[in-house]
């Protein structure tokens, strides 16, 4: 290896060896423009991000533009070289001033002509993420040599971009779900608080009959009790020849005492108690299914009975305003998950119907009942639960931000903007199924869960 390589050598092992050790965008910009400025002069620079989404190239960073300049580099840049650069992936240099370069003339604050221009494509992973350029005033400003040495600097900067964006962006992610995890506890609570009244209701109406009947059973049994003491003192005081006169009583007493009454009014009384019973049974197990905290054990769960719980402890909250219609496959496979977690998604599910069909009726006079259909099926890989309402519907400019971290469109103080990140969370996140929502503003919202089955 001769001299002029051994040195072209450890002039990119010093640019490298300074580039790795940047580990936040401000350090390796700047360590970028310090390096280029050893490399060549020039008078501007000009750092492109490109996002796909928006298909546009920001300019992240400057040098010698104003910042009126900036903004027109910036809006125009798509139109201009740097978008050429951005779809061909090509170096692009311009020696001399071309039309693009008078155009630009009077576009500066001073009226400057940029006889040469650099644009190189930042590529990682075939996947170009810029572009950045350089002009200067001089004619042919930029050798071979000085292109190539930009080239392999732009080159490593990608690649640290890139590790630098997905860093932070991961670290983000994770700060995310932390925040999400921590709010699913009061979250949950906060359901269950929102529904303590509604159940404590349900729970006293079949208390109140239970304890009525029981004030019937406890007189029922008194006056049985005294019709048959009758029957055992006759016995005890008349012979075989009264017969006919102990039957009389008898006759007589059977009709003060009503035991026709008794006999036909029993048996409801204590169906209705024992149905009693077994409502107030259901309710305090689907409530103590959906209280459970600190349980981080998988199991598998029946979503259709699931959805029947739910429906069972919203009743109160549901049933002066609108009906729930269940569509529910018989054959539905169970899933493998976090119980609790799934639990509460649907449960904020059909709470956000409920809520959105009250929210219509404040604004529609017309509109004094509503209706929620839920409903499941299953294809080969997933089951998938359906949230149907006719409630006040979601505008179409925030159904992009409806999963983000406390957006809510409620009134203050109605919501949180927890429940739907939260339930983004759970399904897709850990448990790598999907939500789709599709909206008409004052017509009515379907939600759909896809969710994956062994």
């Amino acid at each position: 290896m001769n001299n002029n390589h051994t040195n072209l050598f450890d002039k990119y092992k010093d640019f490298a060896t300074k580039l790795v050790v940047c580990n936040d965008l401000r350090c390796l910009f700047g360590t970028v423009e310090k390096l280029v400025n050893e490399i060549c002069d020039y008078e501007y620079m000009v750092l492109y991000y490109y996002t796909a989404h928006s298909d546009r190239l920001f300019a992240v960073t400057t040098k010698g533009l104003t910042k009126e300049e900036r903004f027109l580099a910036q809006k125009t840049a798509m139109q201009r070289s740097p978008g050429r650069c951005l779809r061909t992936k090509e170096i692009i240099y311009i020696k001399e001033a071309d039309s693009e370069a008078y155009e630009l003339q009077n576009k500066f604050v001073i009226p400057t002509l940029l006889n040469s221009r650099l644009y190189i494509p930042l590529i990682n992973n075939g996947q170009v993420l810029g572009v950045y350029s350089l002009a200067s005033v001089k004619v042919d400003n930029f050798s071979e040599e000085v292109i190539n040495a930009i080239s392999f600097i732009t080159n490593i900067a990608a690649v640290i971009y890139k590790k630098i964006i997905e860093t932070r962006d991961l670290e983000r992610m994770n700060k995310r779900l932390e925040e999400i995890n921590r709010n699913f506890l009061s979250q949950k609570l906060q359901s269950i608080g929102q529904l303590a009244a509604g159940i404590a209701h349900e729970i006293n109406t079949p208390l109140q009959y239970i304890n009525d009947n029981l004030d019937f059973l406890e007189h029922s049994y008194e006056a049985l009790s005294n019709f048959a003491s009758s029957i055992y003192e006759l016995i005890d005081d008349w012979g075989v020849d009264n017969w006919n006169d102990a039957r009389n009583i008898i006759k007589k007493n059977i009709k003060e005492t009503d035991i026709d009454f008794f006999f036909s009014e029993i048996p409801g009384a204590i169906s209705q108690s024992q149905e009693g019973i077994l409502k107030i049974s259901k309710i305090i197990n689907t409530i103590k299914n959906f209280s459970q905290v600190g349980v981080r054990e998988k199991s598998f769960l029946n979503i259709n009975r699931t959805l029947e719980d739910i429906v069972l402890i919203t009743r109160n909250e549901w049933k002066k305003v609108a009906d729930v219609h269940l569509s529910l496959h018989s054959e539905l496979p169970v899933i493998y998950c976090y119980a609790d977690e799934v639990n509460q998604v649907l449960l904020q599910f059909l709470l956000n119907s409920i809520d959105a069909i009250k929210e219509k009726m404040q604004i529609d006079n017309n509109y004094t009942f509503g209706k929620i259909e839920i409903s499941t099926c299953f294809g080969d890989k997933e089951i998938a639960v359906q949230f149907v309402d006719d409630g006040i519907g979601i505008q179409e400019r925030h159904l992009d931000k409806i999963f983000d971290p406390f957006f809510t469109t409620k009134p203050p103080g109605k919501g949180t903007g927890q429940g739907l990140a939260i339930a983004h969370n759970v399904i897709c996140s850990k448990l790598g199924g999907d939500i789709f929502v599709s909206s008409n503003y004052l017509k009515g919202t379907e939600f759909i869960i896809k969710l994956p089955y062994d």
